[in-house]
């Protein structure tokens, strides 16, 4: 064994260290009475490791609870969201099926209404004058040759009292799409500025110029049908890169 005072080596049947000249007893009091103290310390060091984890795992429970909690309330907020969208969905929906028999409606009574405006018109002319609208009708001609086929009391189309649509216009050139739409202007009088349309509409006989009837003015003087004819044939134009 060895020596507690000064840690030198001692024969089993020595009672006294020979270095130090500590007693054998004292050396066996001193070892008895260290070896508790090493199991406290050791006692102290495993409390304290269960303890740390002991707050390890209700740490980890809480924030695995935390977690859900916040899983289970986005998934609450999400659920809502949709609702409230399939409900908004579905009064869109109704507003625009509303929306669309209001339409329907009112394109009723514009038919009705054009219908009655044609009737008139039509009375009107046959009392009146005879109108010749070249590319009109089921006899109209569709050779695109505007400016020697077209007599001089005629007119190309009927724009001031029937609307014009794209399949109207299909197959016709550049130049006759382009007469359809200054004759809306010459109905009313335009003073022309370029020596094309001048020189066109000077040989209409129904044509009468209006210097005061210029850019700044010509608006004013069309009807909503004549403005929707314009504003066809200048879709049409620029569909086929014309303008």
């Amino acid at each position: 064994m060895y020596c507690n005072q000064c840690g030198t080596f001692m024969p089993d049947h020595a009672e006294f260290c020979p270095n130090c000249g500590c007693s054998v007893k004292r050396t066996q009091e001193i070892s008895v009475r260290k070896e508790p103290v090493r199991g406290s310390k050791n006692t102290v060091i495993i409390g304290a490791i269960v303890a740390v984890a002991v707050v390890l795992v209700v740490s980890i429970i809480c924030f695995t609870v935390v977690m859900k909690s916040n899983q289970d309330a986005q998934l609450a907020e999400v659920q809502n969201t949709v609702s409230e969208q399939q409900n908004d969905a579905g009064t869109k929906t109704e507003a625009d099926t509303g929306e669309q028999s209001v339409t329907t409606d009112r394109d009723t009574e514009a038919s009705d209404a054009r219908e009655q405006e044609e009737t008139d018109q039509a009375d009107s002319d046959s009392s009146t004058v005879t109108n010749n609208y070249y590319y009109y009708g089921s006899t109209a001609v569709r050779d695109n040759d505007y400016y020697t086929r077209s007599v001089s009391s005629g007119y190309l189309w009927p724009t001031d009292t029937q609307y014009i649509s794209f399949s109207d216009l299909s197959g016709l050139n550049q130049d006759t799409v382009a007469a359809i739409r200054n004759e809306i202007y010459a109905r009313h009088g335009y003073a022309f500025t370029t020596s094309r349309w001048q020189t066109y509409f000077a040989g209409k006989t129904w044509y009468h110029r209006d210097s005061s009837c210029t850019e700044s003015t010509i608006n004013a003087r069309l009807s909503s049908l004549e403005r929707a004819n314009i504003s066809t044939i200048v879709s049409y134009e620029e569909s086929k890169g014309w303008r």
